[in-house]
């Protein structure tokens, strides 16, 4: 740590100077330099490249309403999304060929508020 702090003192003092006055809109008075920088700047730069080539796929969530006594009832599939549409249309198929038990277990409640826009 104290070696860090040491080359990443002197470089940044190196770099300040070298580069004060060469580049007329470079507005820092001090120019920083560690050695954790680098490393750190590349992800940053990288996630920044995600981000601008990322590119959406399709996918497809299977989610079941019941409607019990005029109240809908959601049941959504814990496999969450599926990128595969076929894998959705079978599940879809055997849903709809079940026959529908009166008894039904819950395993969980989530309870989540809708961010709005």
């Amino acid at each position: 740590q104290e070696l860090d702090l040491k080359v990443g003192v002197a470089f940044s003092r190196f770099q300040t100077r070298f580069f004060q006055g060469r580049y007329g809109d470079l507005d820092s008075a001090v120019l920083s330099y560690g050695p954790c920088q680098t490393p750190t700047m590349g992800f940053v730069v990288q996630r920044q490249i995600d981000i601008e080539t990322f590119k959406p796929e399709p996918y497809w969530t299977l989610d079941l309403g019941i409607l019990k006594r005029g109240r809908m009832l959601r049941a959504t599939w814990t496999g969450g999304r599926s990128f595969q549409q076929q894998k959705i249309v079978n599940m879809v198929t055997k849903c709809q060929e079940l026959e529908i038990s009166p008894k039904v277990k819950v395993s969980s409640v989530v309870i989540k508020d809708k961010k709005q826009g």
